[in-house]
């Protein structure tokens, strides 16, 4: 027994934590899944439609075409350029797998959805893991899987999912980067390539390599200049040079130099002009002042053929109305932690989010006063989050589910919150069940 048991011991301890890291990881993805399959069986029947038009009239001819081997193109033979090719590709390759296997689409995008979900719980739990204790892992992973506006994507096809999985795995990358500052030209490599493939999925991400650029200098990294240098540098050159071929082929197919794709200046003529009815979506009550704004960018839609006209047009509208287009702005601030493209159950959203605020406020603080890693986390985390909240304020639709990527990191933050709370409860319980001594 001795022998064996010192056997035991003298594993490499590098074997102990892959068996660790092995069994939480599949207690998250097992959580996730099921979190997502029972949430998918619960649903009221009514709520379970599809409401993505994009996917309708978008997403899935154009992924037919890729799945039969014709390429980015539309049913009506023009390049498909009005967004990136990611999410296509994503499901074309699984519309061709489900034809091969046998099964209907509609089940293959089930099973898409289900790898994505475990992939992102996996993903937060690895993310957790560098810094914190499994036990705070696991439950961060608990968190994520269960929180309520990331179940009511999964319902349907979202490309969110995909995009918190690459986003969730480029911030991994960097923080193992930053825990020792070695081999920057490998993990700048790496960062850089998860990136653009975020960017080729959604255009949302386009400037993030910038924003981890700076994070690369902001966070304390154990190695001199030049590596960061080196780090940063090779972020945006593997970006540029991945996201080449797709600019390429867009230019060729369309004669003119396209900032991802080609439906930036409507996404952002939407987001100016939000609260106003459109299909799907009531009118809002908004201010008059604010109104005034949205009106005259919707009777100028035709004219937006590209960004810089909006820009040049909101300028104009500044000159003429600055406290009409910062109201704007303030009230779009506001909306993009709980509105959505239908303007429907945006007060439970409200109250769902105002329960998750105290602990992540307090995970924040936490991870604030303890080690550097951990305040190299909440840098991260921080930022990512005023970016996507600056994107979703100024650049698009004020709605919540584009948020969802960044609150994944989020909810990494609610997990240290929530750690100590309950830490707390139960010193305090234990102290209460202790008996008291007795005394003559």
């Amino acid at each position: 027994m001795r022998v064996h048991l010192s056997r035991f011991w003298a594993w490499p301890e590098w074997y102990i934590k892959g068996r660790r890291s092995i069994v939480l990881f599949s207690l998250s993805a097992s959580l996730a899944l099921s979190a997502h399959l029972l949430s998918v069986r619960l649903l009221p029947g009514s709520w379970q439609a599809s409401r993505s038009a994009d996917f309708r009239t978008y997403y899935e001819p154009v992924a037919a075409r890729v799945a039969s081997g014709e390429g980015l193109y539309l049913p009506s033979g023009k390049p498909a350029v009005r967004y990136p090719p990611g999410i296509p590709l994503i499901y074309g390759a699984t519309f061709w797998t489900s034809h091969k296997l046998g099964i209907s689409r509609a089940l293959g995008m089930r099973l898409l959805q289900g790898i994505l979900v475990a992939a992102a719980a996996v993903l937060v739990a690895a993310i957790s893991v560098v810094i914190f204790p499994a036990r705070v892992a696991l439950l961060t992973s608990l968190l994520w899987s269960t929180y309520p506006l990331q179940l009511w994507l999964t319902k349907q096809p979202s490309g969110m999912n995909a995009f918190s999985v690459l986003l969730l795995l480029s911030v991994l990358l960097f923080l193992r980067w930053s825990r020792h500052g070695s081999y920057p030209v490998f993990y700048g490599t790496v960062v850089g390539a998860s990136l653009a493939v975020t960017s080729l999925v959604k255009p949302f991400a386009i400037a993030l390599p910038a924003a981890f650029g700076v994070l690369a200098w902001s966070c304390s990294v154990p190695c001199p200049w030049r590596k960061r240098a080196l780090f940063s540098g090779c972020v945006l050159l593997t970006y540029m040079l991945v996201i080449a071929p797709w600019e390429l082929w867009a230019w060729q197919a369309t004669g003119q130099w396209l900032p991802l794709c080609k439906g930036g200046p409507s996404a952002m003529v939407d987001g100016l002009s939000f609260g106003l009815a459109r299909r799907g979506a009531s009118e809002l009550p908004l201010p008059n002042d604010v109104r005034s704004v949205a009106r005259d960018v919707a009777t100028h839609a035709s004219q937006f053929t590209n960004a810089k006209r909006v820009v040049q047009f909101l300028g104009a509208e500044v000159r003429e109305k600055p406290g009409a287009v910062v109201h704007l702005f303030l009230i779009k601030a506001i909306r993009s932690w709980y509105g959505n493209d239908s303007h429907t159950h945006e007060k439970w959203i409200v109250l769902v989010q105002f329960l998750y605020l105290p602990v992540i406020l307090l995970g924040g603080r936490l991870a604030w006063n303890a080690d550097i890693q951990r305040r190299n986390f909440l840098l991260v985390a921080g930022t990512v989050t005023l970016y996507y909240w600056a994107m979703t304020t100024i650049v698009a639709l004020a709605i919540v589910r584009y948020m969802l990527p960044a609150s994944a990191l989020l909810m990494i933050l609610a997990g240290i919150g929530l750690e100590a709370v309950a830490d707390q409860c139960w010193i305090m319980f234990s102290s209460r069940l202790r008996p008291t001594p007795y005394r003559l």
